[in-house]
C-alpha cells in the first residue's frame, strides 16, 4: 500500500523540494519569514541609495541632497558610513575607504560630528584609529558644560559655540564617549556618574510614576525623543561605569548592595512615560526618533516597550516609507514638510532608517527571563511598570528579583562574541511574556491557548541560551512553565544562576525542573563533561557545585547555586585573555563562555524576527494508510529514544515543504513488536551499544527483506559513547546480512551511471554535495572544533538492488530536534532534514 502512496505524493513532492530553502533548518511561519526577508531587501535598497549618492572625488556625502547644516562639516558624512558599517558594508571597500580617509582629515569642532565620528571609528575597529578616538574623547570631556574636568556639576553639552546645553547634543556627546570606552580609550568613572546624576537631576516629574525630558532643560516642553535619550542616558552611565554599585565581594561573588542602582526610579519613571506615549513620530525628526528608540529597546533589552513591538512594528513602518521612484529609490523619507523627513535630508533620514533596521535585527545571543508579580498602569496602551512591594502608587529605589544585575547578560554576551563568534555583532533581550494574553481567541478562526504558546516558543528559538536567575522563591505562570518547558524540548538551553548564591531560589529552582521534567534530573556537572572541555581556562574544581539537566541527547540546562552574576555585573573582571583567567571573577566568565560554546555549537543565532514552526504533540498513531506517510522508530535496549522529537520535526517538514499528508506521530516501537511489519520506514537513533537478540535481530530483518528500510544514525554523545555505538551497529548489520557489509553510498554506480538514491535526491532539488557536518580530527582524538562543509558521508546495505539499510555514523536524530552541541560529531538541522528527507523520498519511490 505504501508504494501506491509514493506514486500519488511523488510529483508533488519533487515540485516542492526543488524550491527548498537550503539556509534554513525549520520552515518558519510565512509572516515572519516575509517580514525577514523585507527588511534584508530593504536594507539593500537602502545602502545602494547611500553609495550611488556619494560624492566619489572626495568620498564624503557633504552637501550631496541639502547644504552643509550649520557648519557640522563632517557629520552627514559620518552618519552615513557608520549606517553602512552597521550593514555590513566593510571599512577596506572603496566606498567606505575613500570615506575614512575624509573623516580622518577632521579637526573636533561640534559635538555631533565628534560623537558621530567616534561611534564610527569604534565600529571599524581599525587600530590606526585609536590615537583620534582618544582625542575625541578627551575633547567631549573637555567640552562638557560645567564639569570641569570632575570639579564641577555637569550641566550636558552644546553646539559648543553657544555654550547652552541641550539633551540632543547630550546624547550623541555620552554616545561618543562610550564608544571610545569600547574602543579601550579609559573615561573615569567620575564621568559617567556625573551623567547619571545630571539625568537624575534634570528629569521633570508626572506624578505618580512618570518623568521625562525635555530639549531645553527646564522648558517644560513635551518630548518623546529626549525623554528616550534620557534613559538612553542613564542606561549607557551605567554601562559606563568599570565598578558597579553592588559593593561586590570578590572572593564569594556575593553583593552587599545587590539589585541596588541610584537610577533605578529615574529610568522605571522615564521607560513608564515612554510606555504611555509611545510614539514613532515626532514633530522634528520621525526618522531621529525611531533610531533613538532602536537604541532604547537595545540598549535595555527589551522585546517590548509597554505593549509595543518595536522592531516588529518600526519594521513594518519603515519599509512602507522607503521609496520606490528614482531618484529616491531605496530612500527614506517623507513627503510632508517635517524638518528632517523630507526627500531634501534623505541622506541623513535613510541613514537612520537603516541604522534602525540593521542594529535591530542584530541576533539575540541570550534572553533574560523576566518572572515575578507587577502591575500594569494607565489604560489600552498597557502602560507597564514593575513595583516591589511597598507604598502604593510610589516606586521605590527596590530590587526586582529577576533582575537585580542590569549588565550580567550584556557583558556574557560582549565577551562570547569576542571569544566564540569573532566579533560579530550579537545582541540580548529581556523576555518578558507577562504582557501577552494568552487565552483563547473567542472569535471563529482565532487562536488557541496552545498555539498561541507554540508560535511564542517559534520565537524565542531565534535565541538559543535561556538565562533564569534572581533571588528568593521563583514566581511562573502556568504559562511561563509551559514556555521554558516547549522551548527546552524544541531545542533551546537553559542557563541559571542564584543570584548571590540564594538558597531560596536555588532550591524553588530544583523543584521547577522537577516539575517540568519528572523522568530528568539535575546532577553535578561530570568532570568529563564537554563544557569543561570546550576552552582551556577553567576546571571542574573552579566550579565544583555546578548542576546540569539531560534530555536525551544533550545537556539542555546548567545550573549553578553558588554566585556567577555578580562577576558578570563587573566589566572589569572580563578576562582579556579569555584562556589565562587571573582570579574567580575572570573565570566565571570564561565558564560563561563555555557553557554557550556548547549550547550553541559555536553556531552563530538567526537574525532577530526570525521564527521556527512548532508542531503540537498528539496521541500516538500506529498503522500504515493510504493517505498518511507513517514512520516508527525502534526502541533501544528498552531506553526512551534518545531522540523522541526528531521523526515528528521531519513528519512537519515533509508537510509544509512537499504537502505530502503524513501522521504527525509516530509510533516507538520494540524491535520485536510485530506491529513493525505495518512500517517500511523505519528510524534508529542510539548512543549505547546495541543489545538485539536472535527473534529482535529476525524481526528487522524480516521487515527490510519485505520492503522495508532501516535509516539509522549515531546520536549525539561523548565520542568514545560514539565510538562504541558505531561499532555496535556494524556487528549488528553482519548478524542480518553476513553476506553483505555496509558500503559508502556513492554518486555514481560501479557502471559509472548515476545511483538511484542521489539521483532522487537530486531531481528533488536537495543538495547532498554541501552539507554541514562537524567529524572526527584526523588524528582520531576527538570532534573538530566546528562544523564545515562536506558531501553527506552515508553507509548502506543492498538486497536486491534496493537499499534496505543507510547509516550516518554521524548525527541526524540531534540536529533534526535542534539539540546540537559543541561536542557532536553530526550535522547541522538544515543538512539533517535535507538527508532524512532524501532518504524517505528514496522509500517512497523505491
Amino acid at each position: 500500500m505504501l508504494r501506491f502512496c509514493a506514486l500519488a505524493f511523488g510529483v508533488t513532492f519533487l515540485l516542492l523540494f526543488a524550491g527548498a530553502r537550503s539556509a534554513q533548518a525549520q520552515p518558519p511561519v510565512k509572516a515572519e519569514e516575509e517580514l525577514v526577508e523585507k527588511v534584508r531587501k530593504s536594507i539593500d535598497l537602502g545602502v545602494k541609495y547611500l553609495i550611488d549618492i556619494q560624492n566619489k572625488k572626495t568620498g564624503d556625502w557633504e552637501g550631496v541632497t541639502i547644504p552643509l547644516l550649520a557648519d557640522l562639516k563632517g557629520g552627514q558624512t559620518a552618519l552615513v558610513t557608520l549606517a553602512l558599517l552597521n550593514c555590513g558594508i566593510k571599512p577596506d571597500d572603496p566606498v567606505l575607504s575613500r570615506a575614512f580617509e575624509f573623516l580622518r582629515k577632521l579637526e573636533p569642532k561640534k559635538t555631533y560630528v565628534v560623537a558621530i565620528q567616534n561611534l564610527v571609528f569604534a565600529e571599524a575597529r581599525q587600530p590606526k584609529d585609536l590615537p583620534l578616538i582618544k582625542r575625541n574623547a578627551d575633547w567631549l570631556i573637555a567640552n562638557a558644560i560645567g564639569y570641569n574636568n570632575g570639579a564641577g556639576r555637569l550641566e550636558g553639552w552644546s553646539y559648543p559655540a553657544n555654550q547652552i546645553s541641550d539633551n540632543s547634543n547630550t546624547q550623541y556627546a555620552l554616545l561618543g564617549l562610550y564608544a571610545a570606552k569600547q574602543a579601550g580609550v579609559q573615561i573615569d568613572d567620575k564621568m559617567w556618574k556625573a551623567i547619571q546624576d545630571y539625568y537624575i537631576r534634570t528629569q521633570i516629574p508626572v506624578p505618580p510614576t512618570s518623568g521625562r525630558w525635555s530639549y531645553y532643560n527646564g522648558d517644560g516642553g513635551i518630548s518623546i525623543s529626549m525623554t528616550v535619550a534620557g534613559a538612553c542616558g542613564l542606561i549607557i552611565a551605567g554601562m559606563g561605569l568599570d565598578e558597579s554599585e553592588q559593593h561586590l565581594n570578590p572572593a564569594t561573588g556575593v553583593a552587599a548592595d545587590c539589585g541596588i542602582y541610584g537610577s533605578n526610579t529615574a529610568l522605571a519613571k522615564g521607560m513608564n512615560w515612554i510606555g504611555a506615549n509611545f510614539t514613532f513620530e515626532s514633530a522634528k525628526s520621525t526618522f531621529y526618533n525611531i533610531y533613538g528608540l532602536e537604541r532604547l529597546g537595545r540598549l535595555s533589552g527589551q522585546r517590548f516597550i509597554a505593549r509595543y513591538d518595536w522592531y516588529r512594528e518600526g519594521c513594518e513602518k519603515l519599509i512602507r516609507m522607503q521609496r520606490e521612484e528614482r531618484p529616491y529609490r531605496g530612500a527614506f523619507f517623507i513627503e510632508a514638510g517635517k524638518n528632517t523627513d523630507n526627500s531634501t535630508y534623505a541622506d541623513i533620514s535613510t541613514s537612520f532608517a537603516l541604522l534602525f533596521l540593521s542594529k535591530g535585527r542584530t541576533p539575540v545571543l541570550i534572553s533574560k527571563f523576566a518572572w515575578g508579580n507587577f502591575q500594569m498602569q494607565g489604560g489600552g496602551n498597557g502602560t507597564f511598570v514593575e513595583i516591589p512591594p511597598g507604598p502604593e502608587g510610589q516606586l521605590r529605589d527596590g530590587q526586582v528579583n529577576w533582575n537585580r544585575k542590569h549588565n550580567d547578560t550584556r557583558h556574557v554576551v560582549e565577551f562570547c562574541s569576542k571569544e566564540l563568534f569573532n566579533g560579530v555583532p550579537l545582541s540580548w533581550q529581556v523576555y518578558d511574556v507577562r504582557r501577552r494574553d494568552f487565552g483563547n481567541d473567542p472569535n471563529p478562526g482565532g487562536k488557541s491557548a496552545k498555539e498561541k504558546i507554540l508560535e511564542e516558543v517559534g520565537g524565542l528559538l531565534q535565541s538559543p541560551v535561556l538565562y533564569l536567575n534572581g533571588h528568593d522563591k521563583i514566581v511562573l505562570t502556568p504559562v511561563q512553565e509551559e514556555i521554558i518547558k516547549t522551548y527546552l524540548d524544541e531545542g533551546g538551553f537553559l542557563l541559571a544562576e542564584a543570584c548571590c548564591g540564594d538558597p531560596v531560589f536555588a532550591e524553588s529552582f530544583r523543584e521547577l525542573m522537577q516539575r517540568l521534567f519528572p523522568d530528568n534530573q539535575l546532577r553535578k556537572m561530570p568532570p568529563e563533561h564537554a563544557i569543561w572541555k570546550m576552552f582551556p581556562g577553567i576546571t571542574p574544581l573552579d566550579f565544583p557545585n555546578v548542576e546540569v539537566l539531560d534530555r536525551g541527547c544533550r545537556t539542555v540546562c546548567v545550573f549553578s547555586p553558588t554566585p556567577l552574576a555578580g562577576y558578570w555585573e563587573e566589566q572589569k573582571y572580563m578576562p582579556k585573555d579569555g584562556q589565562n583567567p587571573a582570579n574567580r571573577g575572570e573565570k566565571a566568565y570564561c565558564l560563561a563562555r563555555n557553557i554557550v560554546a556548547y549550547a550553541t555549537g559555536m553556531e552563530l543565532p538567526k537574525p532577530k524576527l526570525s521564527m521556527t514552526k512548532i508542531v503540537e504533540k498528539g496521541g500516538i498513531e500506529i498503522g500504515v494508510t493510504r493517505s498518511h506517510f507513517k514512520a516508527a522508530q525502534l526502541r533501544l535496549n528498552g531506553d526512551p529514544e534518545p531522540a523522541p522529537d526528531a521523526l515528528k520535526n521531519l513528519m512537519s517538514y515533509l508537510r509544509d515543504n512537499a504537502r505530502l499528508e503524513v501522521a504527525q506521530n509516530t509510533a516507538v516501537l520494540q524491535p520485536h513488536d510485530v506491529q513493525l511489519f505495518r512500517f517500511k520506514f523505519n528510524y534508529m537513533h542510539g548512543r549505547k551499544p546495541l543489545e538485539f537478540n536472535e527473534i529482535q535481530l529476525e524481526n528487522i530483518q524480516s521487515n527490510l527483506q519485505t520492503g522495508g528500510l532501516l535509516l539509522a544514525d549515531a546520536a549525539c554523545g561523548g565520542y568514545e559513547q560514539w565510538k562504541a555505538f558505531d561499532k555496535s551497529f556494524r556487528d549488528m548489520c553482519t548478524k542480518m546480512f553476513p553476506d553483505q557489509k555496509l558500503v559508502v553510498i556513492q554518486e555514481k554506480t560501479e557502471d559509472g551511471k548515476e545511483e538511484p538514491f542521489f539521483k532522487i535526491a537530486r531531481e528533488a532539488g536537495i543538495n547532498l554535495r554541501s552539507v554541514r557536518c562537524r567529524r572526527e580530527l584526523t588524528n582520531g582524538k576527538g570532534p573538530e572544533p566546528e562544523m564545515r562543509p562536506y558531501p553527506v558521508f552515508l553507509e548502506g546495505i543492498k538486497v536486491d538492488g534496493r537499499w534496505v539499510v543507510i547509516y550516518s555514523k554521524y548525527d541526524i536524530g540531534c540536529a533534526i530536534e535542534g539539540h546540537k552541541a559543541a561536542d557532536c560529531l553530526g550535522y547541522d538541522k538544515d543538512s539533517a532534514l535535507r538527508i532524512a528527507s532524501a532518504v524517505v523520498l528514496y522509500s517512497l519511490k523505491r
